[in-house]
């Protein structure tokens, strides 16, 4: 067993609990100490390679940058508690802009790149950023944005480009008289302290309107990501700032100093393999949906070749098929940097990961979320509020020492959330025997037919390991009198076996393979894709209703 990651279970309180850590850093020390502090006793390494670009960062210039601008950002009037918008993809100086943000107290609220205006005016109504940065091609929405919402707010580009004629560059905001730095300028804004919002996360937005996660300094420094990266590791991740995965990975790379890579160029499993062996990349974090890809990439001695130098797949985001967790380890298996495909379960609301089933696949558990990472606590709930044993399926509710101040001027959600210090996830899950956890599906993700609780994952696994499947979402169809009936929506891959997959293969491999409560009872629903939130997770409420559109076309032909 790792050292930072177990569970111990406490049978009286019903309450299983991680490993006693002690801390590395305490509330009186925040992000923009700690980075200043790595980066500036090796000012010569190379901390950041843009892959697109080629362009290089060396920790020294990184910090002269951010010291240069965070004095722009205090000339611009901004104060601690002022939101910073960050509406851009992972371009060069984004880590200089998250790192002055740091040391100026002025949280950073980033959005999805991909994000159209709506959303954007959604999320930026609530936090309504002082300054706002942003990429070319998302320049007309920012300007709009600004004007709809009457923000006085000035603009200025991010791209490794010129830029638009006429609007600041964040490059203008780089350089500045050496006189005008403070001697001590490492501790930035002196009041703040670790339990000061250090970030502004949006949640993912798959179960209502999004809303603001505040972020602690102290959190954030005391995350155990990936536990075996060192000063000559080499870490990458496709998530920008809007995700938390994006973000670990920064913070990873700053408080370590090791180097990052960036890329602003989206996922294809060729590009993947092609920028791990490029930079020798040791530690990636990568979404669920991307491991599903590589695992259809018909070379497995290609893959084999590419990630040699991974230490390392983090992976999280959404519940991890265990076909998938399977195909991976076996592609791994003969990597001698062992220990390889790492499931993780987290949430934005805890700044980052709750449990690790890293050095676990010997125990024959893929499929589960692992073992819980320090200083956590975890009860598993009913409906009533009342805690259950191993093996029961309930609400997992997490306790944490690090203050969480809960959503951004959102009480009420808070509220929801947080009881008497206990996040309430509104994810099912439970605890085995051996202590380790099982993630069964959201709260809402859940639902009834024929008077049985289906966990649509549990469904979705087994069709993984149908060929010809490329990707599988269950969603319950309302009905009168089974209250749901079971529908599946399959996207075909492009093999001979996917060409050939019809709606009979697909019904006869679940009604071979489960209990007669999973069987699909209301038909199979082929589409070319599922839609999916940007961080790639699948929106079941729209898959259902694709579902229902389908079912009323085919109503309307047969009149």
């Amino acid at each position: 067993m790792h050292p930072l990651t177990g569970t111990h279970y406490d049978a009286k309180e019903k309450l299983w609990s991680g490993p006693n850590c002690k801390e590395i850093y305490n509330e009186n020390i925040t992000l923009g100490e700690v980075i200043y502090d790595v980066l500036s006793k090796q000012p010569q390494k190379v901390i950041q390679i843009h892959d697109i670009s080629g362009e290089k960062l060396k920790a020294g210039e990184l910090l002269k940058c951010a010291e240069a601008l965070t004095k722009h950002l205090w000339n611009f009037g901004l104060r601690p508690g002022d939101i910073i918008g960050l509406f851009a993809n992972n371009w060069t100086q984004v880590t200089t802009l998250m790192v002055s943000s740091f040391l100026a107290g002025t949280p950073v609220n980033a959005l999805y790149p991909g994000f159209d205006k709506d959303s954007v005016s959604l999320i930026y109504k609530v936090t309504r950023p002082k300054i706002l940065f942003c990429e070319v091609e998302n320049y007309q929405i920012a300007k709009d944005i600004i004007r709809e919402l009457q923000l006085e707010a000035k603009i200025f580009i991010m791209n490794d480009s010129d830029g638009v004629p006429g609007v600041g560059h964040i490059k203008d905001l780089l350089k500045i008289k050496e006189c005008e730095i403070r001697k001590d300028f490492r501790y930035g804004c002196h009041d703040l302290n670790g339990n000061d919002t250090a970030l502004i996360m949006c949640s993912s937005g798959t179960t209502g309107t999004p809303k603001g996660v505040m972020c602690s300094h102290r959190a954030l420094l005391n995350q155990k990501v990936c536990l075996t990266i060192k000063r000559d590791s080499v870490i990458s991740t496709f998530s920008t700032m809007y995700w938390i995965s994006g973000v670990l990975m920064m913070l990873s790379s700053l408080t370590s100093g090791c180097l990052r890579i960036l890329t602003t160029r989206p996922f294809t499993t060729d590009y993947f393999l092609k920028l791990i062996e490029s930079h020798q990349i040791t530690h990636f974090f990568a979404s669920g949906s991307y491991m599903a890809e590589l695992c259809m990439y018909a070379d497995t001695k290609r893959i084999q070749s590419s990630l040699r130098s991974i230490d390392t797949l983090l992976v999280a985001g959404s519940k991890i098929p265990l076909a998938v967790q399977e195909k991976m380890n076996g592609i791994l298996a003969c990597n001698k940097r062992r220990p390889g495909f790492n499931v993780v379960y987290g949430m934005t609301e805890l700044s980052g990961i709750l449990s690790s089933n890293l050095h676990y696949v010997a125990d024959s558990l893929e499929g589960t979320e692992g073992k819980l990472l320090p200083n956590n606590k975890v009860k598993i709930i009913n409906k009533q509020g009342q805690r259950l044993g191993p093996t029961e399926h309930g609400e997992i509710c997490i306790w944490t020492p690090y203050t969480w101040k809960g959503y951004f001027k959102n009480s009420e959600a808070t509220g929801k959330a947080l009881k008497n210090g206990w996040l309430h996830t509104g994810d099912i899950g439970f605890f085995d025997d051996k202590g380790f956890l099982h993630v069964c599906s959201r709260d809402n993700d859940v639902f009834k037919s024929k008077n049985f609780q289906i966990y649509p994952p549990l469904i979705e696994d087994v069709l993984y390991r149908l060929r010809g499947i490329a990707e599988t979402c269950i969603v319950g169809v309302p009905d009168m009198v089974a209250a749901n009936l079971i529908a599946c929506v399959v996207v075909r891959n492009k093999t001979v076996e996917g060409i050939r997959l019809t709606a009979k293969d697909v019904e006869k491999h679940v009604a071979a393979n489960m209990g007669s409560i999973y069987h699909i009872s209301d038909g199979v629903y082929f589409v070319d894709s599922l839609p999916k939130t940007g961080s790639g997770k699948v929106r079941r409420s729209k898959v259902l209703e694709l579902v229902m559109s389908m079912k009323d076309t085919a109503l309307e032909a047969l009149e």
